[in-house]
């Protein structure tokens, strides 16, 4: 009575253990400082134009339920911000650009659809590099990011393609009045290896 259930739920735990990866991944993204408010700032520099962000790192995932995964990394990213500085504070219009570098660690969880499609939603904690100008306030702090994409599957490989949403410092770790927050806009890829041999099906069909 219990051997066919024993026989089921073997194969499912297998497949749990299988899905353990380690690899890389890689961001390319337009990004835009905000404040999450609709008053004034007198001392605010703007307009702000669109900036390029990259982003690049290590990553190691696990499938937690069949159809649930967890997935922690490291990375170092590059976010080069553009804004105008105009009169008063300069004689005439001018765009300037302002570079920020983190170290970040993010923690992401991922909801699989079918045909590989998948859901995700993480944070981020940066850690950003000392930096001469401070037009742009600090994004030192956690954030969040949603995203939505595809994963495929090559043998013990896996390869990855998403765009996602980060809001950066919306949880800051020193914060100012009216802090900026780094919104940034991304399409991000990674490629994994399974560490992992999937069993053969001859040692599935051994049990029955």
């Amino acid at each position: 009575m219990f051997m066919p259930v024993y026989l089921t739920a073997y194969p499912q735990d297998q497949e749990f253990s299988r899905q353990i990866t380690v690899g890389v991944f890689s961001g390319l993204g337009i990004n835009q400082p905000v404040r999450l408010t609709r008053k004034y700032i007198t001392e605010d520099v703007g307009p702000f134009d669109a900036g390029v962000s990259l982003a690049t790192g290590l990553k190691l995932s696990m499938m937690i339920f069949q159809q649930f995964s967890v997935e922690i990394g490291a990375g170092y990213s590059i976010h080069k911000c553009k804004f105008e500085l105009s009169p008063p504070i300069y004689p005439s219009s001018k765009i300037y650009s302002e570079t920020l570098k983190t170290f970040f660690i993010p923690l992401t969880a991922y909801r699989y659809l079918k045909r590989d499609l998948f859901l995700s939603f993480g944070t981020l904690a940066d850690f950003e590099l000392p930096r001469r100008s401070s037009w742009i306030d600090s994004q030192n702090g956690l954030g969040f990011s949603v995203g939505a994409g595809k994963k495929f599957v090559v043998r013990n490989f896996e390869i990855d393609i998403s765009p996602d949403i980060e809001i950066h410092s919306a949880i800051p770790f020193h914060s100012v009045k009216y802090q900026q927050r780094l919104l940034v806009f991304n399409l991000k890829a990674g490629l994994g290896f399974n560490l992992i041999k999937p069993a053969k099906e001859s040692d599935d069909s051994a049990l029955f």
